[in-house]
């Protein structure tokens, strides 16, 4: 988009779709009352951003020079700083006070007259520091081609960290358009959203000023930049765009495969929204140290190592899946995010879910063979129904007042329940009218923001049917339903009763309710029949006459639960094992089984001859559901100290795996399909819980391992790498335990040094344990890596649980030293790997007692979910043991 940024009144008074105010009578103007935003009336016109970068200092210098448009004349201007020494403030040239507020981030510049309505000038000098939080601008560090440790610099600026790199109006609605530079040392290559305008060397050839394009109008949060020595590949889209893919120094191969799933997702985007992607160049670039997975910054989309750089000849089927699925989501968000952007962070879920949904819908498009959509029930659907079912769950429209809030809301919600949503509404409208609806919204704000609601109006208006009406209940209530067929009428009409669902079994006693579409199978082949809006209801099915069974939900498009009648179960069994039922519905069955079991909805025996009904299960999507449900059910019976019943349903578990472990074998095939690939790995990854006293599995294991060790690459594929570190560790000592810590020295990706890690969770002594706690939290293991260990310690044993939560409890300091001002999510993980796995009530008063006399307030959310979770466990445990007679003398029959 061209742009004449010298117009009079340029952009002043926008609406929130990017168009003058004067020319858009269509939205909305008002903003709610109580959130905490910088004063209206300056509005941020365009940013002139020049930074010099002192990496050996851990600083940089700023000037940012604001055109800004000033609506009614002002005394003062307010914009977002952190962190910011700021040295001088001027307006229109002319030397101003001002004032730096800490606690609320800002910057208050107070010029000697009022300010004229108009367009002004503000210009601002400053130093900052280039921390070590993966938060603003930040420094990192590796290890070169030569075994030198160096240092690179980076930004992560979402949500509200661009202020801790240069002032601004730091809040989404607030575009504009950005012209940078980076004085960087000179071996060192500066990237920023745009490509290059021009390059220029210091005198004496010690640094160059690089110089970049003007960028199209945007949220301060996706600015970028990257300072640091790389190789890469490149290639061009059918559109021209240049897209390419940075890599350490030396591996310019590890780029090749994220760089063909870009150009191909790219072209699939262009050709989906009707827009082509708006930028002469896309970026991408792994970055050594980095909180979360990926960041969609607009045309320099910045990676996790692990998540960008693999080797294509030996990485595993789930690293390649990754790789897709995450730069598929990223680049979704060039233009649901970046192109529109939420109109503030309550509506987050419209960048997040939208590219959940988009993710894996792409990644089907472009390898069908991986069968993404029954992934998507158990990786996504299934992610967000856990955490849904909880009372401390939230909307996923959630209300958000200050800024800093919409860290606690980088969930599942957002990310799963939102995609689970948008692939509701493309059941129930249909793929035409979802892609034209769709397509209107995005030319309708684009460069701008909208809202939910905007979103819905699109696709009312594409489908003839009322989303707001359909929709808003999922959008805006916590929670979601469990959909009881209570009978079947003798015509095929469905007794159907509503109420929405709890992990503890709870009753609802505010009768909440949703529109509900219904999906219906009598037979393998979903039909819509209408969608339910009342708390009970009958409606017609003619197909459901005399048959065996009803799958309702059938394809599993909606999130919520599913109970059917007690005479009904077995045949529902019948169909699982006879695969008259798709992979889809089986997957879901199961989901709901385990969770309605554990709410008290279904006894505990029954849904052990729900998971007997799966022995000879032969799809890869339904293992995956299946292997997660034996794990959990394993998990918590170990928890509740029942010995002989724990072994027994053990034994059960190994009857259901073994035969599958025959079948895939250890060692790879060529003829292997990417599926077969992956459940490979996810039936060994489940060894080490049921099979570790298996002499034939160590044998196995150990044999692979020495190979490893003496340079046979080959003998262990990543696909299985930390399965086999936890089976020689839980029969190893100190020695096997050093080994694996040498391996992690010496491999080379990321990757390969995290199973390390996870692997070392498994040490069988509590002196080892501690060990690999400690390892944790010292200088050898980076911060966004560091909370593997108690991740895995903590669900690998029961002394593991106890060890991790003591460890925690202990040093807790030392925690909080190592996570620091990091984002939130770092010390949630933190948390969840020390108490995330506990089974009884006493040790859930334990976890609520520790965090009253130590409160972390950034992270009370994830406290309450762990507490909440843990009762519900307790509660299972306590429904387990009433069932017990019945359910081992099911698993003796087995």
């Amino acid at each position: 988009m061209e742009i004449d940024l010298n117009a009079p009144g340029a952009f002043a008074l926008l609406c929130r779709c990017g168009k003058p105010q004067v020319q858009c009578a269509t939205h909305e103007a008002a903003v709610a009352p109580d959130r905490v935003l910088l004063p209206a009336g300056v509005e941020p016109v365009h940013y002139d951003v020049d930074l010099t970068l002192r990496l050996n200092d851990h600083a940089f210098d700023g000037t940012t020079t604001i055109k800004v448009a000033v609506a009614a004349p002002a005394t003062t201007v307010q914009l977002h700083a952190k962190e910011l020494a700021v040295a001088e403030a001027k307006i229109d040239g002319v030397a101003c006070k001002f004032t730096v507020d800490a606690e609320t981030t800002t910057l208050l510049i107070a010029p000697a007259t009022t300010l004229a309505a108009g367009d002004h000038v503000v210009c601002v000098k400053y130093s900052g520091i280039l921390n070590d939080l993966m938060c603003g601008f930040y420094r990192s560090t590796y290890t070169n081609v030569k075994g030198e440790k160096k240092l690179m610099a980076s930004t992560q600026f979402e949500s509200i960290d661009a202020r801790r790199c240069f002032p601004c109006w730091d809040e989404p609605r607030r575009k504009a358009t950005f012209a940078c530079s980076l004085t960087v040392p000179a071996h060192m290559t500066a990237l920023s959203n745009m490509p290059e305008k021009s390059t220029r060397r210091s005198a004496d050839g010690n640094v160059i000023t690089t110089s970049f394009m003007t960028s199209p109008r945007m949220s301060t949060y996706l600015l970028c930049f990257v300072v640091g020595e790389f190789d890469h590949v490149s290639q061009l889209t059918k559109n021209g765009v240049l897209i390419r893919a940075f890599t350490p120094p030396g591996k310019p191969e590890l780029g090749e495969f994220a760089l063909e799933c870009a150009v191909a997702a790219l072209d699939a985007y262009d050709t989906t929204f009707e827009i082509p992607y708006p930028l002469p160049k896309s970026d991408m670039v792994a970055i050594p140290e980095f909180a979360a997975g990926a960041m969609e910054n607009w045309g320099l989309v910045t990676y996790r190592e692990v998540d960008m750089l693999i080797d294509k000849k030996t990485a595993s089927s789930r690293q390649l899946q990754r790789v897709a699925e995450v730069v598929i989501h990223e680049l979704a968000h060039q233009w649901f995010g970046n192109l529109v952007t939420m109109e503030w962070w309550e509506d987050l879920w419209l960048n997040e879910g939208f590219a959940t949904w988009m993710e894996t819908g792409v990644t089907h498009e472009l390898y069908p063979a991986w069968s993404m959509w029954e992934q998507f029930i158990t990786d996504m659907q299934g992610r967000a129904l856990q955490l849904d079912a909880l009372r401390s769950s939230h909307p996923i429209q959630v209300p958000i007042r200050k800024a800093e809030e919409v860290e606690q809301v980088f969930d599942a919600i957002s990310y799963c329940k939102g995609g689970s949503v948008v692939r509701m509404v493309h059941a129930v409208v249909g793929e035409e009218a979802f892609v034209s609806g769709l397509r209107a919204y995005m030319k309708e704000f684009a460069y701008g923001n909208a809202t939910t609601n905007d979103l819905w109006a699109a696709w009312q208006k594409s489908s003839g049917k009322n989303i707001p009406e359909l929709m808003d209940a999922w959008t805006k209530q916590t929670g979601f339903p469990v959909l009881e067929l209570q009978k079947v009428n003798s015509d095929g009409s469905l007794v159907l009763e509503q109420r929405r669902f709890f992990a503890d079994g709870a009753a609802d006693t505010e009768n909440t309710k949703w529109p509900v579409p219904l999906f219906a199978s009598v037979d393998g082949t979903q039909q819509s029949i209408g969608v339910m809006s009342s708390q009970k209801e009958t409606v017609p099915f003619p197909d459901a006459k005399n048959a065996k069974w009803v799958k309702l939900n059938a394809g599993q498009h909606a999130p919520l639960r599913v109970k059917y009648p007690d005479a009904m179960l077995p045949h529902l069994f019948e169909a699982i094992s006879s695969k008259k039922l798709p992979p889809a519905d089986r997957i879901g069955l199961l989901s709901d089984g385990a969770a309605l079991s554990k709410a008290g909805l279904m006894p505990f025996g029954r849904f052990l001859e729900l998971l007997g009904a799966y022995k000879n299960e032969d799809d890869a999507t339904v293992w995956s559901q299946l292997l997660e449900k034996l794990m959990s059910l394993g998990k918590i019976l170990r928890g509740g100290d029942d010995a002989t019943l724990s072994e027994a349903y053990d034994g059960f578990a190994r009857s259901l795996i073994v035969p599958v472990l025959e079948k895939c074998g250890w060692a790879p095939r060529d003829e292997d399909a990417h599926l077969t690939r992956k459940l490979r790995g996810e039936v060994i990854a489940a060894l080490p819980t049921f099979c570790a006293a298996d002499d034939g599995v160590y044998a196995e294991a150990k044999k692979r391992f020495d190979a490893f060790r003496a340079g046979d690459d080959a003998a262990l594929p990543s696909e299985y790498q930390s399965a086999v570190y936890k089976l020689v560790l839980a029969r190893g000592g100190r020695e096997t335990f050093d080994q694996i810590l040498k391996l992690r020295e010496a491999r080379a990706l990321n990757e390969e040094k995290n199973s390390c890690l996870v692997g070392l969770g498994a040490a069988p002594t509590s002196p080892l344990r501690t060990a690999a706690l400690d390892l944790a939290l010292s200088d050898a293991v980076k911060l966004q890596d560091f909370f593997y260990v108690a991740l895995s310690t903590h669900g690998a044993s029961a002394a593991g649980r106890d060890a991790t939560w003591a460890h925690f409890t202990e040093k807790l300091d030392a925690y909080k030293a190592k996570v620091g001002e990091a984002g939130s999510a770092i010390m949630d993980a933190s948390i969840v790997g020390a108490c995330g796995g506990f089974c009884t009530e006493a040790a859930a008063n334990d976890i609520v007692a520790f965090f009253e006399a130590h409160p972390l307030p950034r992270n009370t959310r994830k406290i309450d979910q762990i507490v909440e979770s843990t009762r519900a466990s307790a509660a299972y445990v306590s429904r387990i043991r009433d069932d017990r007679a019945q359910a081992l003398a099911w698993l003796g029959r087995q």
